[in-house]
């Protein structure tokens, strides 16, 4: 694991927050994401210049069991394309947001769903059949 920081994989990647859920949005792959509680404080932290592998090092320092879920949820994070390393550099960060991650929550949910991923990564104008229209696929 890297000790850069990261960013998501824009453009092919999106983001839309709903209070306290992300939702991102893989539009090569048609998948979308949900996070919130403890995922969210996660993805947060990395997405403003954390460095993942010092994150889940504080992590793990508090809490080893929970350690090992940050880097499991890190790397799916990037199984799935969703973040890619930045360029900007890392931002330095205290014991405290290793604690507050751990407050936010029981678990490191990684709650995706495809079910929309054919109609998402469909081509709307070539990939429709032409009697029916969008969005009956060809």
């Amino acid at each position: 694991m890297s000790t850069a920081s990261v960013e998501l994989n824009t453009p092919d990647v999106i983001q839309e927050d709903f209070g306290d859920d992300m939702v991102l949005l893989n539009l090569r792959s048609g998948e979308y994401f949900n996070f919130s509680e403890r995922s969210r404080a996660f993805i947060d932290a990395i997405l403003k210049g954390v460095s993942p592998a010092e994150l889940i090092g504080s992590i793990a320092e508090v809490n080893n069991d929970v350690g090992k879920e940050a880097e499991n949820f890190y790397t799916l994070l990037e199984k799935h394309a969703l973040i890619r390393p930045a360029s900007t550099p890392v931002v330095p960060h205290d014991a405290t947001l290793a604690t507050s991650i751990l407050a936010a929550g029981a678990t490191f949910p990684f709650d995706f769903y495809d079910d929309l991923s054919d109609l998402i990564a469909a081509d709307p104008i070539h990939d429709v059949a032409p009697e029916a229209g969008w969005p009956v696929r060809a």
